[in-house]
């Protein structure tokens, strides 16, 4: 986790932390550019042109490509040090960085010849150049052999010192070729070329969509209940067997049905049987907390596509009316889409509002067409849509009430919630993501970084990267809500200590001074903004092993002279290449300081297992005990063991008396965050993707991983509500069986229905809090 996010990433953020506001609601927030600059809430110039990775807003896939009149070569227009292979790098949404990102050359102008196979209407052109002063000439013409008409020209004298070059174009020329002339002093650099407008679709000329998963070759008459999921696949003999089963049912066009929550939903066509079809789902909850359902609506003819509109009506009490304050239900759709090593699986939850544009939900996911236009559906014949229902209650009274999912000409479904007399606790957890949120490239509107934080701050989330500054993610989850901050503590020492360069018996005095006065500085940077200790952590570095075990412990030791009540983060991964060390040489190397040391204690989950003597060390008492997993890059998979993953990390955490948990990644994406396939540029890491989010164009997309890390933080909640009762013969009870196998999801409705017992409560609650 050395370092992972990107730093396209940390440039955005770095942007929100300069730039955010909190502004009301509009049609459209601010936008704020890569580069920090901001423009008044008019949305963008157009729609994006040349399909330049990273952006997620209203556009047209023109297919463009481009060639060089000057070829660069300094650097030259290769993937990485490839020079055999082409790196698109004008169009990749790496607008600055290393080496790897602009196109250079000393020897005169730079001109780029862009063909967006299609005519094309510009209303704006922007420039991403290291090179700052530039002379720029763009023009245009409307086919090969046309003349270049000039629609924009600037002098080296007239250009702005800045490295993003705006030109706006209100006479909106238009052609298909647009020609860019960039000359700088000395050697010209060329990062980023952003084209805006509209251009021309038609059947002759569709998109250039370029899908990541291509659809399968047909080899038999056969419909699938998720268009692109092969494992969905069913003959047409099937589905009129199916459909004559249904009985007065099969007068409807289409069937509620409910689906897996937290398993496997596509493993298998998407038929229920008639005893299976649902009129009504009923749902039991505490007075404020989150509950989430997978509903499926499958089609009942096979011989066209078919349209619904979904909404979510007010709850109400049953006969009644009037909306219930403080319940609210919200639906969204799932995607399907492709990855590396799992197939097709159903994934992203869209919710409305906050979904791809249709050409780019056509491009990244295998069902896009039929969901792009959400809360508008269209169902395939035969086939089927997964949904996702969300009922929220807070501070609402105990109850029974009623809400109506419409899905317009469809049959409604009838959603019925019983509020129980429970109010979950806030018990203050460790719950560490490793990331921050999703980006978008050229601009994000200014309220990102709040949905960004309030997503993450749902699910209970409580780490956050850096001090909480004015403005700055960290900061506005400090405004909103507990939070507890990871500070990088010991500047370079850190990275050398990473790489294994500190030796224990070699540190002198002067570095013992230079480590002082870095922690001396995050004191004072803690009291200045109001942090007690236990509000924040030094991290020496990461994943510490075998190597340098003894030197992190130096190197601990140092920062204990230097102020006692510094929180130590430390979590030890002892990886070697194949698994982890086994307990000897684990507890050999953290026995001599781990647990004076240590403040935040975070090993890896494998470390946990047979290893009595390191167990031994983790559990000992100190501020926080958690653990972490290395798992998103498996957040694609639909099975169980993939999905509740991350809600008993929470069960696990509090069986044995911890208060933390965490788990890499949040959102670290390896490349495009929507294509699995592709590597990561920086580094040409080549895995998959380490998220359980995906960026939209405002804000995060939710997956069911995502969602069962909030039920895992509100378990630990409800579980920690029944000891503080003092349900002890109860609570073991039920623990047990978990322990047995029992998943969480059956055994959490009898903890809800153990916490509104109060029959059973132990009447004196601060001795029935005690361990």
């Amino acid at each position: 986790m050395h370092y992972r996010v990107a730093r396209r990433s940390l440039r955005l953020l770095a942007a929100l932390t300069a730039l955010f506001v909190c502004a009301p609601p509009t049609a459209y927030a601010d936008l704020i550019w890569w580069d920090g600059s901001r423009d008044a809430a008019v949305g963008p110039p157009g729609k994006l042109l040349s399909d330049n990775e990273g952006y997620w807003g209203d556009c047209v896939l023109t297919g463009v490509d481009y060639t060089y009149e000057t070829a660069p070569d300094n650097p030259a227009d290769v993937y990485r040090e490839d020079a055999k292979r082409f790196g698109r790098r004008l169009l990749d949404g790496r607008p600055e960085g290393n080496w790897w990102v602009p196109v250079g050359t000393a020897r005169g102008p730079l001109v780029v010849v862009f063909d967006f196979k299609r005519q094309c209407t510009f209303s704006e052109v922007d420039l991403c150049t290291r090179s700052r002063q530039t002379a720029v000439l763009l023009q245009v013409r409307g086919d090969e052999a046309g003349a270049w008409q000039p629609i924009t020209q600037r002098s080296r004298s007239e250009s702005p010192d800045a490295s993003f070059h705006r030109f706006r174009l209100p006479a909106r020329p238009r052609g298909r070729y647009l020609r860019v002339s960039v000359e700088a002093t000395g050697i010209t650099y060329l990062d980023e070329v952003i084209a805006w407008g509209d251009a021309q679709i038609s059947a002759a000329q569709p998109e250039a969509y370029r899908p990541t998963v291509p659809t399968p070759v047909a080899s038999e008459i056969a419909f699938s209940s998720i268009p692109g999921i092969e494992k969905t696949a069913f003959s047409d003999a099937r589905f009129w067997d199916w459909q004559a089963r249904l009985g007065a049912w099969s007068k409807q066009p289409a069937v509620w049905s409910r689906a897996a929550t937290w398993d496997s939903i596509s493993h298998a066509p998407l038929l229920p049987v008639a005893g299976s079809i649902c009129r009504v789902v009923q749902r039991t909850i505490p007075r404020n907390a989150t509950d989430n359902l997978a509903l499926a609506l499958t089609s009942t003819t096979s011989l066209k596509p078919t349209t619904f509109t979904l909404a979510v009506g007010r709850f109400h009490r049953p006969g009644g009316s009037a909306a219930i304050p403080g319940l609210t239900g919200e639906i969204r759709v799932a995607g399907a889409m492709g990855s590396r090593y799992y197939g097709a699986n159903l994934g992203p939850l869209f919710g409305a509002g906050n979904v791809l544009p249709a050409s780019l939900m056509q491009r990244y996911l295998t069902n896009g067409a039929g969901i792009a236009g959400f809360p508008r559906v269209t169902l395939s014949p035969a086939g089927s849509a997964v949904f996702w229902l969300s009922v929220t209650s807070a501070g609402v009274k105990p109850g029974v009430y009623e809400a109506h999912v419409t899905c317009t000409p469809g049959p409604p479904l009838t959603v019925r919630v019983e509020v129980l007399d429970v109010t979950l606790p806030r018990p203050r957890v460790w719950l560490q993501t490793w990331s921050d949120g999703t980006t978008m490239f050229p601009f994000v509107y200014a309220d990102r970084a709040e949905q960004e934080v309030k997503y993450k701050q749902s699910l209970g989330v409580t780490v956050w990267t850096g001090w909480p500054l004015p403005g700055s993610p960290a900061g506005l989850a400090h405004r909103q809500g507990t939070t507890i901050h990871d500070i990088w503590g010991i500047g370079d020492y850190g990275h050398r200590l990473y790489g294994g360069a500190i030796d224990a018996d070699k540190l002198t005095g002067e570095d013992e001074a230079k480590i002082a006065s870095l922690i001396r500085g995050h004191v004072a940077q803690a009291r200045a903004l109001g942090l007690g200790y236990d509000d924040w952590y030094v991290q020496l570095t990461d994943e510490p092993g075998k190597s340098n075990s003894r030197a992190f412990g130096a190197l601990a030791r140092l920062i204990r002279k230097v102020d006692p009540r510094v929180r130590i983060y430390c979590n030890p991964s002892f990886w070697n290449g194949t698994g982890v060390e086994p307990d000897a040489v684990v507890s050999a190397a953290l026995r001599p300081w781990y647990r004076e040391a240590v403040d935040i204690s975070a090993p890896i989950y494998l470390l946990l297992r047979d290893r009595p003597r390191a167990l031994e060390l983790f559990d000992a008492p100190r501020s926080v005990r958690a653990f972490y997993t290395v798992s998103t890059q498996s957040a694609k998979s639909e099975r169980a063991e993939q999905l509740d993953l991350y809600t008993r990390q929470a069960w696990d955490a509090f069986k044995r008396g911890w208060n933390g948990w965490g788990f890499y990644s949040y959102y670290a994406p390896r490349g495009n965050p929507w294509n699995d396939m592709d590597a990561e540029w920086l580094t040409g890491e080549d895995l998959p993707d380490y998220l359980m989010v995906y960026p939209g164009p405002h804000g995060p997309i939710p997956t069911r991983q995502s969602e069962a890390v909030r039920q895992g933080w509100q378990d630990y909640c409800l579980l920690t509500l029944l000891k503080r009762q003092g349900k002890r013969r109860e609570l073991q009870a039920i623990l047990s069986d978990y322990d047995r196998g029992v998943s969480p999801e059956a055994l959490r409705l009898r903890a809800l229905r153990v916490a509104a017992d109060r029959a059973n409560e132990v009447r004196n609650p601060t001795k029935a809090r005690r361990p």
